[in-house]
Formats: structure tokens, C-alpha cells, sequence
């Protein structure tokens, strides 16, 4: 009923709009300076600054809104900021996590990269910021769901996760799919996952 009324609030959140102005016409160093002081301001932190292939600087940054002890469970909700020539892309895209500390256990929970922002090197972008989390928590493994809303574009999403080292296991039947990643690196195992993943 709310969506009839008021139409979907959501919406507006996939649909590009005109680019924000830099700054400084042409300066995107300035830019990332002045979006980096303004995010952090507010209590978040710039995790990852890198450039697309198309010379576009993408900032990932990691909202706070609360301040979890690093023993607790705890949502992760990362933004992405997308800066060209022409200004601040706008809205940010996002990604939604969970850290679970017990067993060392990240979930992806959601990546909202839509419409033309595909297949811009962004997403690549975000995992490296992901993986940086994922040395600053020692997560030993990375899990998530691939869901029938996605499979419109689910040899896409395959290849994207294999890219990074990701095990993808699809269901065409019932179009759901896992995700897995162990770190080796920490001496992580499959076998040790799946016990847990089991409990």
C-alpha cells in the first residue's frame, strides 16, 4: 500500500542522476581529499581509493553506526563513490556484509552495483577493499547466496566470483546459487568450513 501511495523509496536509490560538480573543475586528487575529510567527518572511514580502466577514482568507505567491540558480531555496510571528470556520480552504490567473530565467518549479504555501472571495473574494486577487511578481522571465510533475482545476469556474477577466487555452486533448477572462500593464507580448510557451515 505504502509503495502505491508513495511509489517505491528505493527506487530512487538505483537510478542515476546528474553528477554532483567537483570541487575543483578538473582536479579529482582535490576531490577525493575533500570526499575523504567530508566522510570521515561524519564518523565513517575510507577504506580503498583506486582508479578504473576508464580513469574514473573509485572510494570505498565503510559507514559506522555504532561502535562495535571487535568481539561482537557486527553489519558491515560499505558505500561506493565514484568520481569522473565530469563530477561525483550519484547515488553511491553499496555492499552489505556481516562479520560473525566466533568462527572468523564474513557473509556477503548484497552488492547493489546496477544499470551502467556494470562491468566498469568497480566491482573488482570492492573486493580488493573487501579483501582488505578481511586481513584487518583475520576472516578465515567468506560465504553468500546467489538468489533467482540474479540470474538474469548469473554468468556474469559466476565469473565475476571465480575471477576472485571464489567456489560458486549454482542450482539452475531452483535458481539459487553458494558462494565460498577459504584463506589458505590462514591455514583455513573447506573441510573445517563445512563443519561449520553445517552447526
Amino acid at each position: 500500500m505504502f509503495k502505491k501511495l508513495f511509489g517505491d523509496p528505493f527506487a530512487d536509490l538505483e537510478r542515476e542522476h546528474k553528477p554532483i560538480p567537483l570541487q575543483r573543475n578538473g582536479d579529482i586528487n582535490y576531490e577525493v581529499e575533500w570526499q575523504t575529510a567530508n566522510i570521515e567527518k561524519d564518523g565513517h572511514k575510507v577504506i580503498h581509493v583506486d582508479q578504473t580502466r576508464h580513469g574514473e577514482t573509485v572510494m570505498i568507505y565503510r559507514l559506522h553506526h555504532h561502535d562495535f567491540n571487535k568481539l561482537e558480531d557486527q553489519p558491515i555496510h560499505l558505500r561506493i563513490k565514484i568520481i569522473t571528470p565530469k563530477g561525483v556520480k550519484r547515488p553511491d552504490s553499496n555492499a552489505f556484509l556481516s562479520f560473525y567473530h566466533n568462527n572468523k565467518l564474513m557473509r556477503i549479504s548484497d552488492i547493489k552495483i546496477k544499470g551502467e555501472r556494470v562491468s566498469r571495473g568497480y566491482g573488482s574494486i570492492l573486493m580488493t577493499a573487501i579483501m582488505h577487511l578481511v586481513d584487518q578481522l583475520q576472516v578465515r571465510y567468506i560465504t553468500g547466496w546467489i538468489s533467482g533475482v540474479d540470474w538474469d545476469h548469473i554468468d556474469r556474477s559466476e565469473h565475476f566470483y571465480r575471477k576472485h577466487g571464489f567456489d560458486v555452486e549454482l542450482n539452475h533448477e531452483v535458481q539459487s546459487g553458494r558462494i565460498t572462500w577459504v584463506n589458505q593464507a590462514l591455514g583455513a580448510t573447506r573441510e573445517e568450513y563445512e563443519m561449520i557451515h553445517t552447526e
